[in-house]
C-alpha cells in the first residue's frame, strides 16, 4: 500500500512505496502496490499465488550486471497480457516467468502486474529487443 502524506495546504497525496529488489524474495499481499527497483546481480523473485487485488510493478533502475532477473508467477501458466519490446507487441500467454534480460536491459524498462485471483495480467515495455521476455 502507498504512504499518505499531508502537505501544509491540507492536500493529501498518495506516494507509492518503492524498494530495491531482493533476490530470492517471495512477495506477499503486504507487497501489493509497491514498485520494485531492479538492478545489479540477477536472480529469481516469486509472486504469491494469484490473489484478487494484488498489484506490483518492477522497474529497471540500474544495469543488470551478471544474470537475468526472473519474476516467477507463483503458480504455473497464470501470466497473461502483453509487453511492448523494441516497439513490437509480444504476447504473454500462459507464462510462468517474466525475465529482465541482463544483456538487453535499459533503465526504465518496466512490467506492471495485477491479479483477479485466478490470473496475473501483465503489461510492460522494454527498449531493446529481448529486454523483457515471458517463458514457461
Amino acid at each position: 500500500m502507498g504512504t499518505t502524506i499531508t502537505f501544509s495546504d491540507d492536500v493529501l497525496r498518495q506516494v507509492d512505496d518503492q524498494q530495491a529488489v531482493t533476490i530470492g524474495e517471495t512477495y506477499t499481499m503486504a507487497d501489493s502496490g509497491k514498485t520494485i527497483l531492479v538492478s545489479g546481480t540477477g536472480g529469481t523473485v516469486t509472486l504469491p499465488a494469484p490473489t484478487a487485488g494484488f498489484k506490483i510493478k518492477f522497474v529497471t533502475s540500474g544495469g543488470l550486471t551478471s544474470a537475468n532477473t526472473v519474476i516467477a508467477g507463483g503458480t504455473a501458466d497464470v501470466m497473461e497480457g502483453s509487453i511492448i519490446v523494441a516497439g513490437a507487441v509480444v504476447d504473454v500467454d500462459a507464462a510462468d516467468n517474466l525475465n529482465f534480460v541482463h544483456t538487453a536491459d535499459n533503465v526504465g524498462d518496466f512490467v506492471e502486474i495485477t491479479s483477479d485471483g485466478t490470473s496475473y495480467f501483465v503489461f510492460g515495455n522494454a527498449l531493446e529487443s529481448g529486454g523483457i521476455t515471458a517463458t514457461g
